[in-house]
Parts: C-alpha cells; sequence; structure tokens
C-alpha cells in the first residue's frame, strides 16, 4: 500500500495535531451524545393504529413533541393522517408541538373526540 502516508505526516513533513488558539489542554468537551426516555400513551383510534396504548423510548435531547409523534409516524404511516386534529400532553398537561421534551416524560396523544 504505498499511496498511504504514515497519520500526522505530509510529503514527509510534520502536520500539527491540532490547530493552535485559545483552546487549552483541558477545555471541556461537548457530550457524545444524550438521550431521553418518556412514556408515550396514545388513546382512542391512535391506540389501535399505534398497537399498544402505552409506550416507552429513548432518544435523542432536544427533541420536541412533533418529532416524537413524526417517529412514531415512520413506523405507523396511519397515524400521520390524524396529525392535524391531534391534541398533544406533556405530564398531563396540554402542550404546543414545539415544546422540548426532558427524561421522564408522559406524552400522550389525544384524538379529536365528537359527542352530542
Amino acid at each position: 500500500m504505498h499511496w498511504l502516508k504514515p497519520f500526522g505526516h505530509a510529503q514527509g513533513k510534520p502536520m500539527p495535531l491540532a490547530p493552535s488558539g485559545g483552546a487549552g489542554y483541558n477545555s471541556p468537551v461537548q457530550p457524545v451524545s444524550q438521550t431521553i426516555r418518556v412514556k408515550v400513551l396514545f388513546f382512542g383510534r391512535l391506540k389501535e393504529l399505534a398497537g399498544h396504548a402505552e409506550h416507552s423510548v429513548e432518544f435523542a435531547a432536544a427533541t420536541t413533541i412533533e418529532q416524537l409523534f413524526a417517529l412514531y409516524a415512520e413506523h405507523h404511516p396511519e397515524l400521520a393522517k390524524y396529525r392535524s386534529s391531534v391534541v398533544a400532553s406533556q405530564n398531563q398537561e396540554f402542550a404546543a408541538w414545539d415544546t422540548l421534551l426532558r427524561s421522564g416524560d408522559e406524552v400522550a396523544f389525544l384524538p379529536p373526540v365528537s359527542g352530542g
């Protein structure tokens, strides 16, 4: 494999390992990945479409209720048809679709209710 060059060298000259600057050796490092776990509840017709009434799921932090619903709609495409009329709750209180989720949250998706 004559086309490979030794790591850290270009044209036989040493390359710097890191750019010089103000960052110190012990500068803070961002976490590689953080995940959160939430409990998800489906009611009415949504329960039938999702195949279960309750589910626990783990996903990346900084996820919204909208993104959570989209995750389920990817696996159960029929759910997407109800998105415009579904109401969401976070910890038993109505919540906006752009609400960020935290680990331990309970999210419920409620279909429209008809009555007379």
